[in-house]
This record gives C-alpha cells, structure tokens and sequence, in this order.
C-alpha cells in the first residue's frame, strides 16, 4: 500500500476443536466448514476449492491489491470458513500479506495482497488458466486516500467478467490504467525523440487505437480504471473498459466516459447518486452496479 501505514496479518488458527473421524461422508465435510457452506458448494456447481484458490490467487496479483470481503463473495460465495480456509494457507506459505486498509466513513478493511514468492506463484497459475502470457501480475501500494477506490476496481471488473462469462465469453487479460498510461507514453516518447512533437501525438493517437482507449474533444485519451480483454464463443476478440465511479468524479469526466462506452459501476451510495442525477445509472443493463460495489467495504467486513 503506498504511503500508508499496514499491519500484516499471520495466519489464524481455526479455533474450533478437531472433529473425530466419520463414516458419513456429507457429515465430515459439514464438520469442516459451515453447514451453509455445504449446501451453497453443492448449489455452485463443479468448480472444486483448488480451482476456486487458483483463480482468487491470480486476481490478487492482476488486480495488486484486493479486498478479503470482495473476494470471498467473488470466489467462495461469501463464506467466511472457506475463505479463511484458503488465506491462512497462503498466508503460511509466504504467498500473500493481510493489512488493514481504511474505509470512506473511516472503518478499516482487510486487504490481499501478493508477496514476491506470490507473484511467481500466481503467474504458475495464470499460465495453467490460459490467461495471456502477457498478462501484469504484481503488488500494488496503495495511497490511504484511494484504497476504497482501488479496491473497487476488483468488484466493478468482477461484475463485467460475470456478464461476459453469460455470453459466453472467457476472459483473456485485464489491465488496469497505469499499464495502459505506461503503455501509451512510451510509445509517445520514442517517437517524439525520433521526429519530434506531431510525430509523438500521431504515434500517441494511433496506440490508443490499437487498445482501444478513446479519444474526448480535445484529443486527450480517456483511460478506464480496468480494462478486460475477452474472447467471445466465436473466437472474436474484443474489450470493455471499466470504471469504478467514487463521489468525488466530476461531471464532465463522467460524461465523457460515458459518452465513450466506457461500463460505469458506482462505488458507494453518492456515486450512485452522482450517475442517476446524470442520467447514468440505474438501467437494466447494469451501467452501475447495486450491491456489492454501492457499498462502504468495512460495513461488510468478515
């Protein structure tokens, strides 16, 4: 987290006593997490607890930094058991740091987020997933003053990943804004350095083209807050960018993101309000989200 100050966590012990062998196999796994738990596992489907761990991993190091709440509800239904399960052993194998972050009414959160021997982890498992080789998978440090935000990136992109997941589509890579800002000016200073001033602002139109990065009115590139890039049941590829829209946004920053395509997701109860009062939010085709992202992260808290 950058600048701020954090508490890392070591792993909890499960404090209730060992349960004595069972003949019943329904009954040993119900000894071994919550009975809610077991029947949401049989409603979810085939996706098994290592494969659940495998995709929470990676999204901790795609995202840099992810909220424990958000990602019990993404990967393990809500179930604070399973979760816990699956972060102490993290936790103990030196994959994963647990701090503290602080929330907009001032409570605190718990925030993921990888280690170096996490990061090296995480791409083994990326590369098993079949995401893009090219895929960013790091740690993130995180101002005190945008750790709400940031996190929210993770709910609002989980949002659009579940809707493109019901199309049929199966997502490939994420980059969130400092990847594609790093990617832009980059290119924009090798040419300016080679041809000078046009030849650095036709390269710097021209590569966000090619990533799908709009242009306002006055030519300046609109930078979403996450990027996903999928490919569709017909193999096409294609992108959504995604915004997690806070209180403080200012209307026409808000306007033009839309007006551009850009998926906005309201982070909080005033940004709700904020997308409504513009005409921008509530319609059924999910452009802000209720739930888990119009929420304070520590109301919820696990």
């Amino acid at each position: 987290m950058r600048g701020r100050e954090t508490f890392d966590r070591t792993a909890e012990p499960d404090p209730r006593p060992a349960a004595p062998p069972s003949r019943n196999r329904n009954r040993e796994r119900m000894r071994k997490g919550h009975r809610r738990e077991y029947a949401a596992d049989r409603a979810r489907g085939s996706i098994s607890f290592p494969e659940r761990c495998d995709g929470a991993l990676t999204d901790i190091g795609v995202f840099g930094a992810v909220s424990y709440r958000d990602l019990a509800e993404a990967r393990f239904g809500g179930h604070p058991h399973t979760t816990r399960r699956a972060v102490n052993d993290w936790i103990r194998k030196g994959w994963v740091e647990e701090h503290r972050a602080t929330g907009p009414k001032g409570n605190s959160f718990k925030v993921l987020s990888l280690t170096r021997e996490g990061v090296v982890e995480a791409r083994r498992k990326a590369s098993r997933r079949g995401i893009d080789p090219a895929q960013r998978i790091g740690t993130q440090r995180m101002k005190p003053a945008e750790a709400g935000h940031d996190t929210a990136i993770y709910r609002a992109a989980w949002r659009e990943r579940q809707r493109l997941a019901e199309q049929g589509a199966a997502v490939k890579r994420v980059r969130l804004d400092a990847e594609l800002k790093s990617a832009v000016a980059r290119a924009s200073e090798a040419a300016r350095l080679k041809h000078g001033k046009q030849a650095a602002d036709d390269e710097r139109r021209r590569i966000a083209r090619e990533l799908s990065l709009p242009l306002d009115e006055h030519g300046k590139v609109l930078y979403p807050d996450a990027q996903i890039e999928y490919e569709d049941a017909g193999g096409r590829t294609g992108r959504v960018n995604v915004e997690a829209v806070s209180g403080n946004y200012r209307e026409p920053a808000l306007r033009a993101k839309a007006a551009a395509g850009f998926a906005m997701h309201a982070n909080g109860p005033a940004a709700a309000g904020l997308l409504r009062k513009l005409g921008l939010g509530g319609s059924d085709n999910g452009s802000w989200l209720r739930g888990p992202v119009d929420r304070d992260p520590a109301s919820v808290e696990i």
